[in-house]
């Protein structure tokens, strides 16, 4: 199969998605694969639950994700995994004690 010149490359299913947080002049930006429009936030914790929260959408959708944190000096320094979902939410087991 041949792509089209200047056409996104095909996406690995088997790749995990990334949501990166990284320091931006005035506050913290959440780049993600679901909006080519990054996120603006003045807080770091506030941008970090926005990526996680995104990164949770992902599994449930089906798709494995990475949430990756970098401090001021865009130093990594926390990476989340979220594992794609199998079965539909309503169609998870329910433990029962």
């Amino acid at each position: 199969m041949q792509s089209t010149p200047g056409a996104p490359a095909p996406r690995d299913p088997t790749a995990d998605d990334d949501i990166s947080v990284v320091p931006v002049s005035g506050g913290w930006r959440v780049l993600s694969p679901l909006d080519d429009t990054p996120l603006m936030f003045l807080s770091g914790a506030k941008a970090e639950e926005k990526a996680k929260a995104l990164a949770a959408r992902l599994a449930a959708a089906g798709r494995d994700a990475r949430v990756l944190i970098h401090d001021r000096t865009k130093a990594l320094i926390g990476t989340w995994r979220f594992f794609a979902a199998d079965a539909p939410l309503s169609e998870l087991p329910v433990r029962k004690d």
